[in-house]
């Protein structure tokens, strides 16, 4: 069965967002450019200098795609798609042999003494990012082909705003399923 993931975007750039749904697509990141500065980090003897350099290289040449498995987390509206004034997008991967690496959530830096992929270097974050629920597409290209399922809106979108964009979006692809999500939905936290 076909693997759904979420894509929190804001609504800023309409450039980029009308590239996704477009061309299908969405853009791989090296990890340098994530929002967490702690983003493949790892521990290591300083006298493993070559392994030092290695390990930067593949982690440079890695690009990364990340996706939740979950839309509903007010602080994933929050942060992604500015401030639920922005929207998420349903995906799944065109090639369907490829695979989503899940995202590990640890409490230590990792060890490393010896070779070790990319890959495997940003497979895991911080406990504190556990809420985004995340997993990664790791490419060797910019850019991720997709099929986009749905677009749901934030709650703070307006009615005009929503419209426009429904306009839009049905005038590029008449199958994308549009909706606006409701209160009901989101978890904000509280018991």
């Amino acid at each position: 069965m076909e693997q759904h993931y979420y894509k929190f975007r804001s609504l800023q750039n309409l450039k980029r967002f009308i590239d996704i749904i477009l061309n299908e697509r969405l853009y791989a990141s090296r990890y340098d450019e994530l929002n967490d500065p702690m983003e493949g980090v790892y521990l290591t003897n300083p006298s493993n200098g070559y392994i030092i350099q290695l390990l930067r290289a593949k982690k440079y040449k890695t690009k990364i795609c990340s996706l939740s498995e979950d839309y509903r987390h007010t602080l994933l509206w929050s942060h992604y798609a500015d401030g639920h004034t922005g929207c998420c997008i349903e995906v799944s991967a065109v090639n369907e042999r490829e695979q989503p690496t899940t995202v590990r959530y640890i409490e230590n830096i990792p060890v490393v003494n010896d070779m070790k992929e990319g890959k495997e270097l940003l497979s895991h974050k911080s406990i504190v990012w556990e809420y985004e629920k995340e997993v990664r597409y790791f490419r060797k290209t910019s850019y991720l082909h997709i099929r986009i399922h749905k677009i749901i809106f934030g709650l703070k979108v307006s009615e005009d705003d929503y419209r426009f964009y429904e306009k839009l979006i049905h005038a590029i692809n008449p199958t994308i399923e549009i909706r606006r999500i409701n209160k009901e939905e989101i978890e904000y936290g509280y018991i």
